[in-house]
């Protein structure tokens, strides 16, 4: 009996010694496991795996765990039902309803106990992450539209040398642009809102904002953002809102061998940094140029919109600091230039638009404008707040009722506001 109770404590000592262990985690030498989760699916997310699979295997303490086509909905479920990833990567305009829920945690403390240089990342990138000075993400990669693309043959049959440099500019050479034959609309120089209505990138061209800070208030309908309205309206006034309809209706899908501006149906558009790819550079159909800006605000050359990709630490998660170590490794120069290579995007970390690996490297030449245009001061986006969607909801309902002829520009952006100023009172209160 006495060695079957020796026995018996020896096992349950050896138990109770490897449950210790089991907790202890990095303690006794085993690695953290932690989870992350993206929207990204297929090709994408093999280049973001690759990274992980760097991370990996540059430490002996974490390991993280890669799951990607997680969209916001999946996210948002696991956060509310206590099974939350310890980081996560989704768009941008998902942090503010977010964080308004307590989903997502500050990282404010990190940056600072850290001394992360967030001064080192893209301003116009890292801002659309902060609500109220609270900073609840930090960009992995940023979109942007600060190009103007347009047809080379068009213009060269149209007898114009260089793109347009101002919004003046651009609505003549539009009117140079244009054919019609036996009253209808052969070719168009440019449709404003082709091939969708940018009820952001429009007000921000012109100097625009849409809250201010101080007062509380939202600001759709402040004078240059009516003026960016009332631009767009000037080419439906000159051709008709039957006539661009009608040759809008016969254009190709976007971004295919029969789109527009391919085949020159549409002089003129508005450029993303990864779309045309292949009909882009100096033997290319589409040439590139920088968007023009009003002729009386010269100091506004070079804006753009930008439109980042988040990524965030859930308030839940188990293992912040390791995630925010993680967040750290992706954020470094050069796993944003091993990303943006990969990836096809731009580096939200500055010092990464200057760096020869990626501003020399011929596999990505394609990009090299838009690197150089991530310098620009002038670079903005839509404020992040809990009411975000509703906002541009309205924005996009408003500004088609204007370009229809429905509504003057000063009525549709005072709308906006009755709408949205409400929901942003509230929110003050609470």
């Amino acid at each position: 009996m006495k060695k079957f109770l020796l026995l018996l404590v020896g096992v349950l000592l050896m138990v109770f010694t490897v449950a210790c262990s089991k907790d202890s985690g990095s303690d006794s030498g085993k690695k953290v496991e932690i989870d992350f989760w993206t929207t990204l699916g297929g090709k994408d997310a093999g280049t973001l795996e690759a990274l992980v699979e760097k991370y990996n295997k540059s430490q002996d303490k974490v390991v993280v765990n890669f799951l990607s086509t997680q969209d916001d909905q999946k996210q948002l479920t696991a956060i509310s039902g206590g099974n939350a990833p310890d980081i996560a990567h989704i768009y941008w305009n998902m942090v503010g309803p977010w964080a308004a829920t307590g989903a997502l945690e500050p990282l404010n403390k990190y940056i600072e106990e850290d001394n992360f240089d967030l001064d080192g990342l893209i301003p116009a990138a890292t801002e659309r992450m902060r609500v109220e000075d609270v900073q609840y993400g930090l960009p992995l990669t940023m979109s942007m539209a600060s190009k103007l693309f347009y047809n080379k043959q068009a213009f060269a049959d149209a007898g114009i040398t260089d793109p347009p440099a101002t919004m003046e500019e651009l609505f003549d050479y539009s009117k140079k642009l244009t054919k019609e034959e036996n009253g209808q609309l052969t070719q168009i120089g440019f449709i404003p809102d082709y091939p969708w209505i940018d009820n952001v990138f429009w007000p921000i061209m012109f100097g625009g904002s849409f809250y201010n800070e101080e007062t509380g208030e939202v600001t759709p309908n402040n004078p240059e953002n009516v003026q960016a309205i009332e631009f767009q309206q000037k080419f439906y006034k000159e051709f008709g809102v039957e006539a661009i309809n009608k040759i809008r209706s016969g254009m190709g899908a976007y971004e295919t061998p029969q789109d527009p501006l391919i085949t020159g149906k549409l002089a003129m558009l508005i450029g993303w940094e990864n779309h045309f790819n292949e009909y882009r550079g100096e033997d290319g159909p589409i040439g590139v140029a920088d968007f023009p800006y009003p002729e009386n605000r010269p100091d506004l050359k070079g804006s753009g919109m930008v439109s980042p990709t988040a990524l965030y630490i859930p308030k839940n998660a188990k293992h912040k600091d390791e995630a925010w170590d993680f967040m750290k490794f992706l954020l470094s120069e050069e796993n944003q230039i091993e990303y943006a290579i990969k990836f096809g995007s731009i580096p939200v970390v500055k010092s990464a638009l200057d760096n020869p690996k990626l501003t020399e490297n011929e596999d990505v030449k394609i990009m090299w404008e838009f690197y150089e245009a991530a310098k620009s001061e002038n670079l903005k986006g839509f404020p992040n707040s809990v009411y975000i969607n509703e906002y541009l909801q309205a924005l996009s309902e408003e500004t088609e009722k204007a370009l229809k002829g429905e509504l003057t520009a000063q009525q549709a952006m005072d709308n906006v506001k009755k709408k949205i100023q409400p929901i942003a009172d509230k929110e003050i209160k609470k």
